[in-house]
């Protein structure tokens, strides 16, 4: 019956996140991204937080490696868009060694969103994009913090 419990929760929350998406026109895989970060990063309110944050950095670096690249491209050559990469992934690397926003792999969650969501860096979007990362990172809290009333009865 507790199997029967998470897994009914489990649909419920997903439907609830895709209406919540859909409603808002959000994108719907950026909220599960943030919702897989949870527990793949710690699953607790303090490392959501600073994978987030990390997420929110990788997505700005992305926008800034699209800029810096075209306009290296528009100067030079298109070769030289690859040199924007060189850099902000050395400037990302260092970035990693700090003590608290120091898991790389966040970083570059945050820019395959961006990536991935193929738009142009407009204020909304980047907000929708926020919104819906964070949104994913709440339900898996919430997806955790029912599954534990499951399993420990409480």
């Amino acid at each position: 019956m507790k199997t029967f419990l998470q897994a009914l929760t489990l649909g419920i929350l997903a439907s609830l996140a895709t209406l919540i998406t859909f409603s808002g026109n959000l994108p719907t895989w950026v909220l599960f991204l943030g919702w897989t970060s949870f527990f793949l990063f710690g699953k607790s309110i303090k490392s959501s937080f600073f994978i987030y944050i990390q997420q929110l950095l990788g997505i700005f670096l992305a926008i800034f490696i699209i800029a810096f690249g075209n306009l290296l491209i528009e100067k030079l050559s298109s070769v030289w868009f690859h040199i924007s990469v060189l850099i902000v992934l050395t400037a990302m690397f260092y970035l990693s060694k700090l003590k608290t926003l120091n898991i790389l792999p966040a970083y570059f969650l945050g820019m395959i969103i961006w990536f991935g969501l193929n738009t142009a860096p407009a204020f909304v979007e980047i907000t929708k994009t926020g919104i819906a990362l964070f949104a994913g990172f709440v339900f898996g809290w919430i997806n955790n913090t029912v599954n534990k009333k499951f399993t420990h009865g409480s």
